[in-house]
């Protein structure tokens, strides 16, 4: 018969098996955060120029570093109501390092800095130098630390082509203006001499060190949908959505094929974004237009994509017969009623 007392004294078994299993656990644990550190997926990052208490403390609070984000973030939006922006740029960067792995943290940072902040400031140079600031904050660290996401590359190519390719803003000139400026210094024009450019190890280190571009990647990208202007942000906004294509799984990514032919679109409708006035419509970047919106149908069974080149092919053949090439124009009206006949539309 089993006594009261031989019930409730624990068996010397699970008290070894515990700690054979505890044992086990902290040398598996070890192996995970090899593997995390192999394959790049440690969120303990290494923050530059932090305090050495936030340092301390972000080592120390180890999973509770979310927690830490969270405060930061209170910190940086009362520091925003009350104008100290530059603070604000400070704690933004640490709260994404925080958190390296979410990406929602850097979009979200980098749009406050180039919508939100910079339209509080009345001088075209200090707007400019925010709308720089989240482009910095998404190309030099948030892709370093998540260079395959391609959520990440659009919310880049968006900067680009929506902040400042468009007139949505005030002092759109003022951005395309310094762009151009920029990218002139670099390439020299808006149409490089590749060849050149990969014999100069000054402007090349630049150009993919500072600028995140790959040379070899612009000539493809010229060769398929170009000639383009690159000094025209539109331009910058289909190189980084044809990079978030790279990394996406099997290259099929809407929303970046969707920049691609919006970008070029509104290249052959505005003419280069690069210079402060319209210049009309381009028409030599209509081929690579049409082959983008080609493209896409190809992919997606997506009735957006096709009602957007519709539209787009409605609007250029009119421009086309102004500019007195109504051959071109007949083709484009080809493939108009072609895509309205599948439609169901007269």
């Amino acid at each position: 018969m089993t006594t009261r007392a031989q019930r409730h004294r624990p068996p010397g078994f699970l008290v070894i098996l515990g700690l054979l299993l505890l044992f086990a656990a902290g040398s598996i644990n070890r192996r995970l955060i090899g593997l995390r550190d192999t394959y790049g997926l440690s969120s303990t990052v290494a923050i530059e120029n932090a305090p050495p208490l936030l340092a301390f403390t972000t080592v120390a609070l180890g999973g509770f570093r979310g927690l830490l984000a969270d405060i930061l973030w209170l910190r940086a939006s009362h520091l925003q109501e009350r104008g100290d922006y530059v603070e604000v740029a400070q704690l933004s960067d640490w709260i994404a390092e925080l958190e390296p792995r979410c990406t929602e943290i850097w979009g979200f940072h980098a749009w406050n800095m180039a919508y939100n902040i910079s339209v509080m400031l009345p001088d075209p140079q200090d707007r400019w130098r925010w709308v720089r600031n989240g482009i910095e904050l998404l190309r030099q660290k948030g892709l370093v630390y998540n260079p395959g996401a391609p959520g990440l590359y659009r919310e880049l190519g968006w900067l680009f082509q929506h902040k400042i390719g468009t007139n949505l803003d005030d002092t759109h000139a003022y951005y395309k203006q310094a762009w151009r400026d920029e990218m002139q210094a670099l390439l020299g024009s808006g149409y490089p001499d590749y060849a050149a450019l990969a014999a100069d190890p000054d402007r090349l280190g630049t150009l993919r060190d500072e600028y995140r571009l790959d040379p070899d990647l612009m000539q493809q990208i010229d060769t398929r949908y170009g000639p383009l202007d690159w000094r025209d942000p539109l331009t910058h906004a289909v190189y980084w959505a044809t990079r978030a294509k790279q990394v996406a799984p099997d290259g099929i990514y809407l929303p970046a094929d969707r920049m691609i032919f919006q970008s070029l679109a509104t290249a052959v409708r505005t003419g280069s974004q690069a210079r402060t006035g319209s210049d009309g419509p381009n028409l030599a970047v209509l081929n690579g237009a049409l082959r983008a919106y080609e493209d896409a149908l190809g992919l997606y069974e997506e009735k957006t994509v096709k009602t957007s080149y519709m539209n787009f092919l409605g609007a250029t053949i009119p421009q086309l017969v102004q500019q007195g090439q109504a051959a071109r124009a007949a083709e484009l009206r080809k493939r108009l009623r072609k895509l309205q006949a599948v439609e169901g539309q007269p």
